[in-house]
């Protein structure tokens, strides 16, 4: 099924999204996260599962949504970490799953359905590498600083010369 993740264990490993959490800006780091994870699907394409605890917004019961292709649930009265092992128990084939946290309670719960795990820090480090090894590779579509020589110069003047 792919990568299921535990999202707020996510966030706290990317220094600019750990920081709208400290400022209390849930929407800006969860946003940012997800900016982030499509970001990383448009180079690595898979199904990508995302938990958060809580609710998405305060009084909302949105309990699941899709967003830029990506299946996003909120815990509500659970949390986050009894939906993943939820997930996983309940999955006809768990071994297909990579669940992304850095909670050793869900890591040795998982295993026990041979679901795959990466810690949320690999993983981060795995999403960086990847879009900054993609932005590299992009040739640019022209050159940022062109020079030309006099003799460009010249021709260019020369080519343009009669016109009105």
């Amino acid at each position: 099924m792919g990568l299921l993740i535990d999202g707020f264990n996510l966030i706290y490993k990317f220094p600019e999204l750990e920081g709208f959490m400290y400022a209390g800006k849930l929407n800006e780091a969860r946003n940012g996260l997800l900016g982030i994870l499509k970001e990383y699907h448009d180079i690595k394409p898979g199904g990508i599962r995302i938990v958060f605890d809580g609710k998405r917004n305060q009084g909302d019961q949105t309990y699941q949504e899709r967003v830029g292709g990506f299946d996003i649930y909120y815990s509500h009265d659970y949390s986050a970490d009894y939906l993943i092992k939820e997930f996983v128990k309940n999955d006809l084939n768990p071994r297909m799953i990579t669940v992304v946290t850095s909670d050793n309670d869900i890591i040795s719960y998982v295993v026990r359905f041979r679901a795959q795990t990466i810690k949320s820090e690999a993983f981060a480090e795995q999403i960086n590498a990847a879009i900054a090894k993609h932005r590299g590779v992009k040739e640019p579509e022209k050159e940022t600083n062109p020079s030309l020589t006099d003799e460009d110069i010249s021709y260019w003047e020369e080519l343009f010369k009669n016109r009105p």
